[in-house]
């Protein structure tokens, strides 16, 4: 067994996502009145929020979320929260575990997994956010603006999300967003 706490992978199982954010409302926020960029903007606002997300740990959105974890201290958070609901949880061997019986988690909307402290634990949870909380938002909207602003450096970073970088958030969006990071 590992001395500590950390998350190995991370995988999105989502559908669809409904951005908490539309093109309309980030071109109001940045003063934009033309239409030519839409496409930008779009992708923009999509990039944006999987960095915030990154940054700080939080799911903006919700999320179908797998993720396998090393717990040899127990309590660690689990990412991309708050928690809606945990659907299933694997020891290394696949064998599911029962709540409350083979595991157990502590918090309300943050959980930690609490225990085993077995090493490649495999949980499937729902998490994130279903109504984006203000000041998220508007940490969203200052990263929209700032990728948008500095378009002709930060494309690279758009274009291939691996290569997103969190020294490419917004000062401002960093500000707000420092208080939730959860990483």
């Amino acid at each position: 067994m590992v001395a500590y706490n950390s998350v190995l992978d991370v995988q999105f199982n989502d559908g669809e996502i409904t951005e908490p954010v539309n093109l309309t409302d980030a071109k109001n926020f940045c003063k934009i009145d033309i239409s030519t960029d839409d496409a930008l903007i779009t992708s923009l606002i999509v990039a944006a929020r999987q960095m915030c997300e990154a940054y700080t740990g939080v799911g903006f959105v919700p999320h179908d979320v797998t993720a396998v974890v090393n717990n040899g201290n127990g309590d660690i958070y689990l990412p991309y929260q708050p928690m809606i609901e945990i659907v299933s949880v694997e020891d290394e061997e696949g064998v599911t575990l029962v709540a409350d019986v083979d595991y157990k988690v502590r918090g309300n909307d943050f959980v930690r997994l609490a225990w085993p402290k077995y090493d490649n634990l495999t949980i499937n949870y729902l998490a994130g956010y279903s109504v984006l909380p203000e000041v998220l938002r508007t940490a969203l909207l200052n990263q929209i603006y700032y990728l948008y602003d500095q378009r002709s450096q930060s494309i690279y970073f758009v274009s291939d999300p691996r290569n997103q970088r969190f020294d490419q958030l917004g000062p401002i969006a960093k500000m707000l967003l420092n208080p939730f990071k959860r990483v």
